[in-house]
């Protein structure tokens, strides 16, 4: 059986797991756990994929959703976007140490559920700007491009708004662009959440409704960000503003003309595919 049908049975989607405490001190927790629990989690997996769901493989694959189980509740949250809309900030529980962490893996994230968001909030994809080498891992990690993008179908609704932030993940340097919107169902496909193949569906008081997904194209991106800037349909925060203060308009925004290849990212053991 695969690890991913496995991973989430029984699995109480509505509820949000974590611990309490500071910012910085789960911060502190998660950085000094993480290293020992990715290596004991992918040391058990690569064990039960040799010898699969026998007696021993059980008792692997059980201890790694334990571990995984630990990982999600330590998971810090940064704060990603303000809701245009509200003004409340967005904190998200994201593993910002390194794209090594299993909240990357492409195929089996392990991330804390959001039981409820904002009544306005749509989506949240990204971009990450790879700082070479790698850390190796044994999954498939897709961080997004390596420039900031927005998705034109979403943000030309005229309920739509979006942000672009800046936030380091270990040696690189993330964006996430987030979707905020007065009405839910736009009659769209939104988009998948930054790192995933699926996004999350939410009812339209924020309560957590289930998951659907899209085939990622950049094709269906827009790098050019100046127009949008200039529309006010994307704002933006500067990097390392702690207080996430909402900036409007092209000047003095960071986040246009940064090169790249503008590709598709793909990093298994260390090695980076882009197409």
């Amino acid at each position: 059986m695969p690890l991913r049908v496995l991973r989430f049975a029984g699995l109480e989607p509505w509820r949000t797991r974590g611990e309490s405490g500071s910012m910085a001190d789960r911060e502190h927790v998660f950085a000094t756990e993480r290293r020992a629990l990715l290596a004991e989690g992918n040391r058990l997996k690569a064990h039960y994929a040799e010898v699969g769901f026998t007696a021993g493989g059980k008792a692997a694959i059980y201890r790694v959703f334990d571990l995984h189980d630990r990982y999600e509740e330590l998971l810090p949250e940064s704060v990603v976007a303000r809701c245009p809309f509200t003004g409340s900030a967005v904190p998200w529980p994201i593993d910002s140490v390194d794209l090594d962490g299993w909240y990357w893996d492409y195929d089996n994230p392990a991330r804390r559920l959001r039981g409820r968001v904002l009544p306005t909030w749509l989506a949240m994809g990204g971009a990450v700007r790879l700082a070479e080498p790698v850390a190796s891992a044994p999954f498939f990690c897709m961080p997004g491009p390596d420039a900031p993008y927005v998705v034109p179908r979403l943000l030309a609704h005229p309920q739509v708004r979006a942000v672009v932030a800046q936030l380091p993940i270990g040696p690189h340097t993330g964006w996430a662009v987030t979707y905020f919107g007065t009405r839910r169902h736009l009659g769209v496909d939104l988009e998948n959440l930054w790192g995933t193949r699926r996004y999350e569906v939410y009812y339209d008081n924020g309560c957590w409704k289930g998951w659907a997904g899209r085939q990622q194209h950049t094709g269906d991106y827009d790098f050019d960000l100046g127009p949008w800037l200039d529309s006010g349909k994307l704002l933006w925060i500067a990097p390392d503003d702690s207080g996430a203060t909402l900036r409007e308009g092209l000047p003095g925004c960071p986040y246009v003309d940064l090169g790249g290849t503008r590709k598709l990212q793909m990093i298994h053991d260390g090695k980076i595919t882009r197409y």
